[in-house]
């Protein structure tokens, strides 16, 4: 499954937890996605887009 925005291209990032103690940790920060049904062309496509992107295209 990928993890990457159709539309603007967003995708997973690595980081690190950093606790009180200065305790480190790795992780990984994903995109905020979801899928959508979008009309393109006279066709429906499904699509995944994160919550940035799903909100200009709903202001359009």
């Amino acid at each position: 499954m990928s993890k990457v925005c159709d539309k603007c291209g967003k995708h997973p990032v690595a980081g690190k937890t950093v606790t009180h103690a200065h305790n480190v940790n790795k992780r990984t920060y994903y995109p905020n996605l979801r899928t959508i049904k979008i009309n393109e062309g006279g066709a429906i496509k499904k699509m995944k887009v994160c919550m940035r992107c799903l909100k200009t295209i709903t202001k359009a």
